[in-house]
């Protein structure tokens, strides 16, 4: 199914189909007058009895006498015209009328079995039908001539051969006369039937196995790399409400959230631990004065000076 779904497809293509119907009809045409011509000619006869009824009557009192052999058979008529049949047939008969074995001629005897006007009633009748076909009219003619000669003439003999009185001899009549020679195109037309026919197969052939050529190389080449395409970010949503303008500036120190707990002061610079009693955490040393910074260090030199006043009073 998917061999005929491929082939209707390639003939409904515009550069396939055309070309290739193109093609088929010219090998038609070609096909058609390169075929020589051929002609036919036909001819009926049928044999009959003598007036005299096939026996010769003797002495004064016509007492029967002499009969013909050939009308003593049991439907004698129609077995003499297959005697006549067959001995015509022969290949030395054929090449004495001019016919040779795989000529352009053919000389055809039979009992009308091939004519559709004798095929109901040759049943019935001792009918003899001639039939010659060649490529030329005149061999026509002179085969068919020389066909319905050589009929009489093997009758006659055959009648002699066996004593059969003259009075009592089978006559043979026309019933048809050899036809003209017409001229017969079945030939030329199955010949144009046939290069159409090898056009369209070929040409659809040729086609379809292009097509899996090149269905074969691309299944045999490498896939091409595979390009990442963009990745587009999709633009930020509107916030709804206010939206916090940024703080210009530095912010001024570090930002110290609520502890819990006491928180520890900065010592003293005799070594004494912190105010109100409150111990540094464990893990923790204790902050030097010498080694803190300018900021911790701004409120030192007040609480000295108010311990020296403090030490001096006392």
């Amino acid at each position: 199914m998917r061999f005929w779904t491929t082939v209707l497809g390639l003939a409904r293509k515009k550069m396939i189909g055309p070309p290739v119907a193109v093609v088929a009809i010219g090998l038609a045409l070609a096909a058609y007058f390169l075929v020589p011509s051929r002609y036919v000619s036909t001819a009926s006869m049928v044999l009959t009895v003598p007036a005299t009824g096939g026996t010769l009557e003797t002495g004064p009192q016509r007492r029967p006498g002499l009969t013909n052999p050939l009308l003593q058979f049991n439907d004698a008529l129609r077995t003499t015209a297959g005697i006549l049949i067959l001995s015509t047939n022969t290949p030395d008969v054929a090449a004495e009328l001019g016919v040779t074995e795989d000529g352009p001629t053919v000389l055809t005897v039979n009992d009308g079995r091939t004519n559709p006007d004798l095929l109901g009633i040759s049943t019935n009748g001792p009918f003899v039908y001639v039939e010659v076909e060649s490529t030329s009219p005149a061999v026509v003619r002179e085969v068919m001539r020389k066909a319905r000669l050589r009929i009489r003439v093997e009758l006659a003999e055959r009648q002699k051969a066996l004593g059969a009185p003259v009075s009592t001899h089978i006559a043979i009549l026309d019933v048809m006369p050899a036809s003209v020679p017409r001229l017969v195109v079945t030939d030329r037309l199955l010949g144009a039937a046939s290069g159409g026919l090898v056009g369209v197969v070929a040409g659809l052939g040729v086609a379809y196995g292009v097509q899996r050529l090149r269905a074969a190389r691309r299944a045999g080449e490498p896939d091409p790399p595979e390009t990442p395409e963009p990745v587009t970010e999709p633009a930020p949503e509107p916030v709804a409400g206010p939206v916090a303008e940024p703080v210009a500036g530095p912010v001024a120190g570090p930002v110290i959230g609520p502890t819990s707990g006491p928180v520890a002061e900065p010592g003293r610079e005799n070594g004494a631990g912190p105010r109100n009693g409150a111990r540094p955490p464990a893990g923790d040393p204790p902050a030097s004065p010498l080694t803190a910074d300018d900021d911790d260090t701004g409120p030192i030199p007040a609480i000295e000076r108010e311990g020296d006043q403090l030490d001096s009073t006392t």
